[in-house]
């Protein structure tokens, strides 16, 4: 067998020399990082944490206790930023990501009982075979004899993924055992696609938020109104959409406009901006006339989006003056840490550099509060009436198509109505955006 050589003394001194420096420099980075609580505060922080726990009428939890002031020193740097303890992520995530883990089936108690509307398109109960009209009785062996049972049907059915349920259901022909595979159910964030003006080829959608899947949702829904016929004009219904992922706001954009800025995000001196662009090749629809309907609740990735299509003339906007929610979020997680930080790292502008933030304070002067948002092209304000019938009919799920029969069956029988789209003729910006088409 052949011998390897020796490494020579000074090669092992040099190497371990390495390791040691690498590792000494590594450690005072990380210090440099970890910037310390200052004095006296850092003194006052554990003095007043220790009476606190001490004297205070009623015993207090120390965890609670640290967890309100860590609270308490985000919330106070503005309106957006955000510390989310571990309990609350879960509920975050599922807001953020347009995601939950359950069966995915819309229920609703008539009387003493609490019946199937509809099951949610591709969705663990669908696949199932749970259909509109079904009567629950039990949840794995658990009667919903009570409200308060059939109140919290939502928690029995709701558990991780690839876990399974026993829904105990009854039909015309009789009582049946259903095995569920519980998974991760979408919430559709695309609602009420249909054709407005079929013989004028007019288009509409409600985007709810800038979710996961925000930008496939609605291409999707795109293709599935140019199938019904020529599709000459759409609009985009942003009111009451609060924003999300600029990811997909970004995506969203670029299926629109085929070159130059999108957006720029200004970040803290002296990091450089941070500028997207359009890409030719991910332009699907270059030429197609958009209408942006947007009010005082559409609010940051909205206004990104609206502010792209108007300053490249890409879409006329209609409605109100956006609510001016320029800042940039940035979510912030830890590994082996449970909870996260929403923090502002930086605001937005326009392709043609306007700010989208908007002075909201009481002592901000009529001038102020007239800058930022996206000021519409065309104005059109609703009465409190208008607004309220508006929110509810855009609040509202959208009946799957292929279950809609059956959810009106089920409607016929317990006598209520349907959940049905805007239209131009209830809604008086709806008809201002179809004017602004035609």
């Amino acid at each position: 067998m052949q011998q390897q050589p020796r490494l020579p003394l000074w090669f092992l001194v040099v190497n371990w020399a390495l390791i040691l420096f690498a590792f000494l420099l590594g450690t005072y980075l990380g210090s440099q990082r970890r910037t310390q609580v200052p004095e006296p505060q850092r003194t006052a922080f554990e003095l007043v944490y220790n009476e606190v726990l001490d004297s205070y009428i009623e015993p207090q939890d120390k965890r609670e206790l640290v967890e309100r002031a860590i609270s308490g020193m985000v919330d106070g740097l503005d309106k957006y930023s955000r510390y989310i303890p571990p309990v609350d992520v879960p509920e975050y995530v599922e807001a953020t990501d347009g995601n939950y883990e359950g069966i995915g089936a819309i229920l609703q108690s008539h009387g003493d009982t609490v019946v199937v509307h509809y099951p949610l398109p591709e969705g663990p109960a669908a696949a199932a075979g749970l259909l509109p009209g079904d009567e629950l009785m039990a949840v794995d062996d658990e009667q919903l004899d009570t409200k308060e049972e059939r109140t919290n049907i939502s928690k029995l059915l709701r558990g991780p993924a690839n876990s399974s349920v026993q829904l105990r259901i009854r039909r015309p022909d009789g009582e049946h055992t259903i095995t569920v595979a519980r998974g991760s159910v979408r919430i559709p964030c695309v609602k009420w696609t249909h054709m407005i003006d079929p013989d004028q080829g007019i288009g509409y959608l409600h985007l709810t938020g800038f979710h996961s899947t925000a930008a496939q949702q609605m291409f999707d829904a795109i293709e599935s109104l140019e199938e019904q016929g020529e599709l000459r004009g759409l609009i985009i219904d942003l009111r009451n959409d609060g924003g999300g992922s600029l990811d997909q706001c970004i995506a969203i954009a670029r299926a629109f406009i085929p070159e130059g800025i999108i957006t720029t995000q200004k970040k803290r001196e002296p990091q450089p901006d941070e500028v997207y662009r359009a890409r030719s090749h991910e332009c699907r629809w270059p030429e197609l006339p958009l209408v942006m309907l947007v009010n005082e609740h559409s609010a940051s990735a909205s206004e990104v989006l609206s502010g792209a299509l108007q300053d490249h003339k890409r879409a006329v906007v209609v409605g109100k003056r956006t609510h001016g929610k320029g800042y940039v979020n940035t979510v912030f997680s830890w590994e082996n840490y449970d909870f996260k930080l929403k923090l502002t790292t930086g605001s937005y502008r326009t392709p043609n550099g306007r700010n989208i933030e908007r002075n909201h304070s009481t002592s901000a002067t009529p001038a102020d509060k007239d800058k930022g948002g996206i000021a519409p092209d065309v104005e059109v304000t609703l009465t409190n009436d208008e607004f309220l019938a508006m929110t509810n009919t855009l609040r509202a799920m959208e009946p799957p198509k292929q279950f809609l029969a059956g959810y009106e069956a089920v409607a016929k029988k317990h006598d209520f109505e349907i959940e049905r789209p805007p239209t131009p003729t209830t809604d008086k910006q709806l008809k201002a955006a179809v004017e602004a088409l035609k």
